[in-house]
């Protein structure tokens, strides 16, 4: 199936938010009262806040206080927060060094969850800021902190044993709830900061399965590569049937365990990719032959991206790894292809709040269609190579997103 050339891409790149779309939206957020945003819906909400941002910006207004009185404060309200009440929502809260914390916001009087404010526009990808983020929290022993502009917000989890870098959860956008009817996806993901979410652990619970999940399969991917010899004889101790003699089962351990050896790219999320800047690109067309050209590594796809983005990553590429003995990944500088034999039958391209995946099936054929994650990308320039594109963003999508990858395999094998 054809690539679809680069220069033809449809799907919009990020670009500095102009409000366009929030332009239509009713009265301003300013007039209405915090006991309101309270009771009002996040999807209601979210683009009363995008049309509130692009006033700040035009009237050259997007300081850091402007930000976070008309911007952020708005937005914990409306995530269940009191903001009347000091014992739930502590602002300019005094830190380990005498400095002062933006936001601690507390349940049942604990803090739960720092917020530090930069003013609308300012990059969140600082060292600075984020070491400044994650230090304030880890040295409070508080577990969750959150890195914003009013716009763009990230989560950290401030003590995983991991480098700094490595400590990002997740990354929200609110300008992807444009327009407002397909702002789903950042309403959940929004719900995690929210006061019951905190309360109730579904944020702990979540960073629990990513980060530990990922150090596991990353474990398991070494103990594939090189087994020792007691794992090789708690396995041997566990198959059933007649005993398998050393070097075979060492064998089949470096088969079953390939994927995860692939996949152990994931747990150096956010460490620099290893590679000159001299490097050729590799064309998508050099993969359609039996040689694909080896010059990136998906440690560069999945560096400095979101914990949560590379573990969808890793169960997915797992997935499709251990689909038969004729799968195979090549890696590119643009998404990363799966291939069947000599045909190309799904590619990945990681993003920082999602992962889009093309799928070689007709859209008639890719059932059960969903329309709020799907779409036919037949006519639609786009990196990689399929008409079918699914958009990742949670776990709950996983199903779904493996079940048209195997229908896309057993299609397109020969």
């Amino acid at each position: 199936m054809a690539v679809k050339a680069p220069w033809r891409r449809a799907r919009t790149q990020r670009t500095p938010y102009t409000g366009r779309a929030a332009r239509s939206q009713p009265a301003a957020l300013s007039e209405l009262m915090p006991s309101k945003l309270r009771t009002m819906a996040l999807p209601e909400l979210l683009p009363k806040l995008l049309s509130t941002a692009e006033h700040l910006q035009k009237k050259a207004s997007a300081n850091e206080a402007n930000t976070k009185h008309h911007l952020i404060e708005p937005l914990l309200a409306g995530l269940g927060w009191n903001l009347a009440d000091f014992n739930e929502v502590d602002r300019e809260f005094k830190v380990y060094d005498g400095t002062f914390l933006d936001y601690a916001l507390r349940v049942d009087g604990k803090p739960k969850l720092f917020i530090e404010a930069k003013a609308l526009g300012k990059s969140l990808n600082d060292k600075q800021f984020i070491a400044q983020t994650v230090n304030y929290a880890n040295n409070e022993g508080v577990v969750w902190c959150v890195l914003t502009n009013g716009l763009a917000y990230h989560i950290y989890k401030s003590n995983e044993p991991v480098p700094m870098e490595r400590k990002l959860l997740f990354e929200l956008d609110l300008t992807e709830a444009i327009p407002p009817g397909n702002n789903h996806s950042v309403v959940d993901a929004l719900q995690y900061l929210s006061r019951n979410s905190i309360q109730d652990g579904k944020l702990d619970a979540w960073g629990e399965s990513v980060f530990v999940d990922m150090r596991t399969r990353a474990a398991l991917a070494k103990l594939g590569k090189e087994p020792n010899a007691k794992f090789v004889a708690v396995v041997s101790g566990a198959i059933d049937g007649p005993s398998i003699e050393l070097a075979r089962l060492k064998a089949s351990l470096g088969r079953v365990l390939s994927d995860l050896a692939g996949a152990k790219a994931g747990a150096l999320v956010g460490a620099p990719p290893a590679m000159s800047s001299s490097l050729p690109i590799a064309k998508a067309s050099d993969v359609s032959g039996s040689q694909a050209k080896t010059s990136y590594t998906m440690a560069q796809h999945t560096s400095n991206k979101p914990s949560a983005i590379v573990d969808l990553f890793e169960q997915a590429d797992s997935h499709a790894m251990a689909l038969g003995e004729d799968v195979q990944r090549r890696t590119v500088k643009q998404y990363i292809g799966y291939f069947a034999g000599k045909r190309s039958f799904f590619t990945l391209e990681i993003k920082q709040t999602k992962i889009y995946a093309y799928i070689s099936l007709p859209p008639n054929e890719a059932k059960p269609w969903n329309a709020d994650d799907m779409r036919d990308v037949t006519k639609i320039g786009h990196y990689g190579m399929g008409d079918t594109e699914f958009v990742l963003r949670t776990a709950d999508q996983l199903p779904r997103l493996k079940a048209l990858i195997e229908q896309s395999y057993f299609r397109n094998r020969k």
